[in-house]
């Protein structure tokens, strides 16, 4: 059996809700999804709400926990207009989704999803120190996709002249790619991470002392005790708000 299987498992054992991907198609600016999944009316709903969609377009994947009516579901929304950057290391993605799924039924549970993008950049730069721990613990290479992906960005930011301006959302989901690369690469590991942050740093100066504070002040947390992890979901979250 998969690891990937067994952890499923594992996370449908502790939850009543099932494990549920999604690949999200665009095809002539119209999303399509499979006709027939178990949950697919909560799905449809998610994907006529227009801030919904705008943040999913942005990402690999989303992941949504739900329980109502319908049943109980975790919902893992894949964007398959960005297939091309996981070819190959589909697995590490999922299992990075995995994470934030495992973390919910584990009581770690995400910011309420909001339209302004705080709740998804908050919730992502707490979770994901989680998320790489336990990864690694369970022999997923998170890393390797990561760096892929940044790489690509690094080259087709330095193509581009002119500094593009980004709206509130998209200057917090960018301070929480900072805070992430600083904490995951912090030992220099990655090859490229000095010219990350030099064209981050010379593209928006702005956003440099919020996202360093952030790493500054998360580095040694005890994130899996709840009383602490809930208290920095909190202050990272007022943090992030000045962005707004």
């Amino acid at each position: 059996m998969r690891a990937l299987d067994r952890w499923q498992q594992e996370i449908e054992s502790y939850s009543a809700g099932c494990m549920v991907q999604v690949r999200v198609e665009t095809v002539e600016n119209t999303l399509r999804i499979e006709r027939a999944f178990p949950g697919r009316s909560v799905v449809v709903r998610l994907l006529r709400q227009e801030e919904f969609v705008r943040q999913l377009v942005q990402a690999h994947a989303l992941t949504v926990n739900y329980s109502g009516d319908e049943g109980a579901f975790h919902f893992i929304l894949l964007n398959q207009a960005r297939a091309r950057d996981w070819e190959g290391m589909e697995e590490a993605l999922l299992a990075h989704e995995y994470g934030h799924v495992w973390l919910a039924v584990q009581g770690y549970r995400s910011p309420v999803f909001a339209a302004n993008c705080l709740a998804t950049a908050a919730g992502d730069i707490v979770q994901h120190i989680l998320i790489r721990e336990e990864t690694a613990r369970r022999g997923f290479d998170y890393k390797a996709f990561w760096q892929r992906t940044h790489d690509a960005w690094i080259a087709g930011e330095a193509a581009v002249e002119e500094v593009p301006v980004l709206d509130s959302c998209g200057r917090l989901l960018l301070v929480a790619e900072w805070v992430d690369a600083s904490l995951a690469f912090a030992d220099s590991s990655w090859e490229n991470r000095g010219s990350y942050f030099r064209l981050l740093e010379s593209r928006h100066p702005s956003l440099r002392p919020l996202a360093e504070d952030l790493a500054k002040w998360l580095r040694g947390r005890n994130l899996w005790d709840r009383g602490e992890y809930e208290a920095v979901l909190r202050h990272v979250a007022a943090e992030l708000a000045q962005v707004l």
